[in-house]
């Protein structure tokens, strides 16, 4: 898990050298990055089937999956460390922040892999 978690993060940074952005360095920042990709996935796939390079049944697929990335995101996000309020339990699990991260960044990454392979077809 480690391993494909250095993996994502060295993607991560290769791929916004790539288009200028600065890199995220924290998990917070990349789980901002996740939601842009979620939207250029969503991007793609209705352009792809605007182009008529994606079947309806594909598009509708490759939606649900980024829906699913989303939820993902949406749950790395609230697993992240937050201010202990002065009453009540301190809930911090960074860990499970950044598993949820790497688990929708590799959909993420192979839908985008997927919509990439339909532009040249």
């Amino acid at each position: 898990m480690k391993r494909l978690l250095v993996a994502l993060t060295l993607f991560f940074y290769a791929a916004c050298a790539q288009v200028g952005m600065a890199p995220a360095q924290s998990v917070a920042e990349q789980i901002g990055y996740g939601y842009g990709t979620v939207t250029a996935v969503r991007t793609s796939a209705v352009q792809a089937l605007t182009a008529g390079t994606i079947k309806v049944s594909d598009a509708t697929q490759v939606q649900t999956i980024a829906d699913q990335a989303r939820a993902l995101l949406d749950g790395a996000k609230a697993a992240l460390p937050k201010p202990c309020p002065p009453t009540g339990p301190c809930v911090q699990d960074t860990t499970t922040a950044a598993g949820k991260l790497a688990l929708a960044t590799s959909m993420l990454t192979q839908l985008q892999t997927y919509l990439t392979t339909l532009k040249g077809k």
